[in-house]
Protein backbone atom coordinates (compact mmCIF):
# COMPACT_ATOMS: atom_id res chain seq x y z
CA UNK A 1 0.00 0.00 0.00
CA UNK A 2 1.40 3.39 -0.98
CA UNK A 3 2.04 6.25 1.40
CA UNK A 4 -0.22 8.39 -0.82
CA UNK A 5 -3.16 6.02 -0.30
CA UNK A 6 -2.64 6.07 3.45
CA UNK A 7 -2.35 9.87 3.49
CA UNK A 8 -5.56 10.26 1.47
CA UNK A 9 -7.40 7.92 3.83
CA UNK A 10 -6.10 9.75 6.90
CA UNK A 11 -7.16 13.13 5.50
CA UNK A 12 -10.63 11.82 4.62
CA UNK A 13 -11.24 10.27 8.04
CA UNK A 14 -10.13 13.42 9.84
CA UNK A 15 -12.26 15.73 7.68
CA UNK A 16 -15.39 13.60 7.19
CA UNK A 17 -18.65 14.71 8.77
CA UNK A 18 -22.15 13.14 8.81
CA UNK A 19 -24.44 13.83 5.88
CA UNK A 20 -25.72 17.41 5.87
CA UNK A 21 -29.28 16.43 4.89
CA UNK A 22 -31.57 13.80 6.43
CA UNK A 23 -32.29 10.59 4.54
CA UNK A 24 -35.28 10.62 2.24
CA UNK A 25 -36.44 7.66 0.11
CA UNK A 26 -35.11 7.88 -3.43
CA UNK A 27 -36.92 4.74 -4.61
CA UNK A 28 -40.37 3.30 -3.90
CA UNK A 29 -40.29 2.56 -0.17
CA UNK A 30 -43.97 1.76 0.21
CA UNK A 31 -44.83 -1.62 1.72
CA UNK A 32 -46.18 -2.70 -1.66
CA UNK A 33 -43.02 -1.65 -3.45
CA UNK A 34 -40.72 -3.39 -0.99
CA UNK A 35 -42.82 -6.56 -1.00
CA UNK A 36 -42.56 -6.74 -4.79
CA UNK A 37 -38.77 -6.53 -4.53
CA UNK A 38 -38.24 -8.58 -1.36
CA UNK A 39 -41.08 -11.05 -1.30
CA UNK A 40 -38.67 -14.00 -1.17
CA UNK A 41 -36.44 -12.43 1.49
CA UNK A 42 -38.10 -13.79 4.67
CA UNK A 43 -38.02 -17.33 3.28
CA UNK A 44 -34.33 -16.97 2.39
CA UNK A 45 -33.49 -15.67 5.86
CA UNK A 46 -35.39 -18.58 7.39
CA UNK A 47 -33.89 -21.23 5.09
CA UNK A 48 -30.29 -20.01 5.07
CA UNK A 49 -29.71 -18.45 8.50
CA UNK A 50 -32.45 -20.21 10.52
CA UNK A 51 -32.77 -17.54 13.21
CA UNK A 52 -34.80 -17.88 16.37
CA UNK A 53 -34.50 -14.18 17.20
CA UNK A 54 -33.69 -11.32 14.81
CA UNK A 55 -32.56 -7.77 15.51
CA UNK A 56 -32.98 -5.38 12.56
CA UNK A 57 -30.57 -2.48 13.08
CA UNK A 58 -31.48 0.51 10.98
CA UNK A 59 -34.97 -0.80 10.26
CA UNK A 60 -36.18 2.39 8.57
CA UNK A 61 -39.94 2.23 7.88
CA UNK A 62 -39.97 -1.36 9.20
CA UNK A 63 -41.07 -3.13 6.03
CA UNK A 64 -38.54 -5.97 6.33
CA UNK A 65 -39.59 -6.58 9.95
CA UNK A 66 -43.24 -6.83 8.86
CA UNK A 67 -42.31 -9.35 6.18
CA UNK A 68 -40.32 -11.38 8.71
CA UNK A 69 -43.20 -11.38 11.19
CA UNK A 70 -45.53 -12.56 8.46
CA UNK A 71 -43.19 -15.57 8.16
CA UNK A 72 -43.48 -16.09 11.96
CA UNK A 73 -39.94 -14.92 12.70
CA UNK A 74 -39.36 -13.14 16.03
CA UNK A 75 -37.87 -9.73 15.21
CA UNK A 76 -37.10 -6.50 17.03
CA UNK A 77 -36.49 -3.22 15.20
CA UNK A 78 -34.11 -0.37 15.98
CA UNK A 79 -33.36 2.91 14.25
CA UNK A 80 -31.74 6.23 15.06
CA UNK A 81 -35.09 7.91 14.26
CA UNK A 82 -37.48 5.21 15.45
CA UNK A 83 -41.12 4.71 14.57
CA UNK A 84 -43.54 4.01 17.47
CA UNK A 85 -42.81 0.26 17.18
CA UNK A 86 -39.03 0.66 17.21
CA UNK A 87 -36.29 1.29 19.78
CA UNK A 88 -33.84 4.14 19.31
CA UNK A 89 -30.29 2.98 18.74
CA UNK A 90 -27.41 5.00 17.28
CA UNK A 91 -25.52 2.26 15.47
CA UNK A 92 -22.49 4.44 14.77
CA UNK A 93 -22.05 5.73 18.31
CA UNK A 94 -18.84 4.88 20.13
CA UNK A 95 -20.69 4.27 23.42
CA UNK A 96 -24.23 3.08 22.58
CA UNK A 97 -26.82 2.13 25.16
CA UNK A 98 -26.33 -1.52 26.11
CA UNK A 99 -28.86 -3.91 24.62
CA UNK A 100 -30.51 -6.30 27.11
CA UNK A 101 -29.91 -9.51 25.14
CA UNK A 102 -28.24 -10.78 22.00
CA UNK A 103 -30.01 -12.02 18.88
CA UNK A 104 -28.75 -14.98 16.90
CA UNK A 105 -29.13 -12.90 13.72
CA UNK A 106 -28.44 -9.17 13.49
CA UNK A 107 -29.46 -7.56 10.20
CA UNK A 108 -28.09 -4.25 8.93
CA UNK A 109 -29.23 -3.47 5.40
CA UNK A 110 -28.44 -0.30 3.44
CA UNK A 111 -27.26 1.62 6.50
CA UNK A 112 -23.46 1.76 6.53
CA UNK A 113 -23.18 3.94 3.41
CA UNK A 114 -24.97 6.70 5.37
CA UNK A 115 -22.25 6.74 8.08
CA UNK A 116 -18.75 8.19 8.26
CA UNK A 117 -15.73 5.88 8.27
CA UNK A 118 -15.37 6.29 12.03
CA UNK A 119 -19.06 5.56 12.56
CA UNK A 120 -18.78 2.43 10.42
CA UNK A 121 -15.94 1.18 12.62
CA UNK A 122 -18.17 1.59 15.71
CA UNK A 123 -21.18 0.13 13.86
CA UNK A 124 -19.33 -3.09 13.06
CA UNK A 125 -18.33 -3.45 16.72
CA UNK A 126 -21.92 -2.84 17.80
CA UNK A 127 -23.37 -5.31 15.28
CA UNK A 128 -20.97 -8.01 16.41
CA UNK A 129 -21.59 -7.31 20.10
CA UNK A 130 -25.33 -7.64 19.57
CA UNK A 131 -25.09 -10.99 17.74
CA UNK A 132 -24.66 -14.40 19.30
CA UNK A 133 -24.16 -15.97 15.86
CA UNK A 134 -24.72 -14.18 12.51
CA UNK A 135 -24.43 -10.64 11.20
CA UNK A 136 -26.03 -10.07 7.79
CA UNK A 137 -25.13 -6.80 6.05
CA UNK A 138 -25.87 -5.21 2.73
CA UNK A 139 -24.29 -1.91 1.76
CA UNK A 140 -22.82 -0.09 -1.21
CA UNK A 141 -19.13 -0.36 -1.94
CA UNK A 142 -16.53 1.64 -3.81
CA UNK A 143 -17.10 0.62 -7.45
CA UNK A 144 -13.42 0.30 -8.38
CA UNK A 145 -11.01 0.65 -5.45
CA UNK A 146 -7.32 0.73 -6.28
CA UNK A 147 -6.31 -0.03 -2.69
CA UNK A 148 -7.78 -1.35 0.53
CA UNK A 149 -8.23 2.22 1.80
CA UNK A 150 -10.04 3.74 -1.17
CA UNK A 151 -13.33 5.34 -0.09
CA UNK A 152 -15.98 6.80 -2.38
CA UNK A 153 -17.87 9.66 -0.74
CA UNK A 154 -20.78 10.10 -3.16
CA UNK A 155 -22.80 8.26 -5.76
CA UNK A 156 -25.52 9.08 -8.26
CA UNK A 157 -28.33 7.61 -6.13
CA UNK A 158 -28.62 9.32 -2.75
CA UNK A 159 -26.96 12.47 -1.34
CA UNK A 160 -26.81 10.84 2.10
CA UNK A 161 -24.56 8.07 0.77
CA UNK A 162 -21.28 9.47 2.07
CA UNK A 163 -19.07 6.39 2.59
CA UNK A 164 -18.60 3.52 0.18
CA UNK A 165 -15.67 1.50 1.52
CA UNK A 166 -13.79 -1.13 -0.40
CA UNK A 167 -15.46 -4.45 0.35
CA UNK A 168 -12.15 -5.83 1.60
CA UNK A 169 -11.82 -3.13 4.27
CA UNK A 170 -15.31 -3.83 5.61
CA UNK A 171 -14.48 -7.53 5.73
CA UNK A 172 -11.32 -6.76 7.71
CA UNK A 173 -13.39 -4.89 10.30
CA UNK A 174 -15.57 -7.96 10.89
CA UNK A 175 -12.56 -10.26 11.12
CA UNK A 176 -10.90 -8.16 13.83
CA UNK A 177 -14.15 -8.45 15.85
CA UNK A 178 -13.66 -12.22 15.94
CA UNK A 179 -16.15 -13.11 13.19
CA UNK A 180 -15.53 -15.25 10.13
CA UNK A 181 -17.01 -15.07 6.67
CA UNK A 182 -19.79 -17.47 5.66
CA UNK A 183 -19.29 -17.44 1.88
CA UNK A 184 -21.97 -20.06 1.22
CA UNK A 185 -24.53 -18.00 3.15
CA UNK A 186 -23.54 -14.89 1.20
CA UNK A 187 -24.00 -16.66 -2.10
CA UNK A 188 -27.44 -17.95 -1.14
CA UNK A 189 -28.61 -14.64 0.36
CA UNK A 190 -27.48 -12.58 -2.65
CA UNK A 191 -30.55 -13.50 -4.70
CA UNK A 192 -30.26 -10.34 -6.81
CA UNK A 193 -26.60 -11.08 -7.62
CA UNK A 194 -25.47 -7.54 -6.80
CA UNK A 195 -22.34 -8.55 -4.88
CA UNK A 196 -23.31 -6.42 -1.88
CA UNK A 197 -24.15 -9.13 0.69
CA UNK A 198 -21.89 -9.92 3.64
CA UNK A 199 -22.66 -12.67 6.18
CA UNK A 200 -20.31 -13.14 9.13
CA UNK A 201 -20.54 -15.73 11.88
CA UNK A 202 -19.14 -15.53 15.39
CA UNK A 203 -16.09 -17.75 15.63
CA UNK A 204 -16.44 -20.45 18.26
Amino acid sequence: MSEDALARFEALVQAQRPAAVPWQPVTDYSMEGRTAIEGCHPRLIQDVLRPSRVLDMGAGPGHLARLLRSARIDVEECDITPTPTQTRFDLGASTPVAWPRQADLVICREVLEHLTVRQIRHAVTNLCTLSSRYVYVTTRFHPAPSSLLDVATSDDLDPTHITMLSQELLRVLFVVEGFRRCAECEQRMDWRRLGRVLVYERAV
